[in-house]
């Protein structure tokens, strides 16, 4: 299930933020990602602001990338309230590209 694990945070990576075009990994997005024996997947994001516009759009993209993973059967996006998301979570090009948007971060 290691592979199968890579291959979804892989495949979350390849989710775009639409305001700033990199990739919800490099956000610091992604919260966790869980596989079981059975494929079945649930990925928790971490969204910058509450009540994001694009978060049933990227709900939906996550679980397009991650059903073309080989051995997922089923696949959960959701919230992780818990989680705190700040500016440290974000790589350096994503701050890059963030300031080169007109972004604050």
């Amino acid at each position: 299930m290691v592979a199968v694990y890579e291959n979804v945070t892989a495949a979350v990576g390849k989710v775009l933020d639409p305001h700033i075009n990199v990739p919800l990994t490099e956000m610091g997005m992604l919260s966790k990602v869980e596989v079981d024996a059975d494929g079945d997947v649930d990925v928790s994001l971490v969204f910058p602001c509450m009540g994001c516009p694009a978060f049933t759009m990227l709900k939906e993209n996550v679980k397009t990338q991650v059903r073309r993973v080989s051995g997922v059967n089923n696949v959960r996006v959701k919230v992780d309230w818990e989680a705190k998301w700040d500016r440290t979570k974000m790589s350096d090009r994503a701050k890059e590209y963030a300031a080169k948007s007109g972004y604050r971060i």
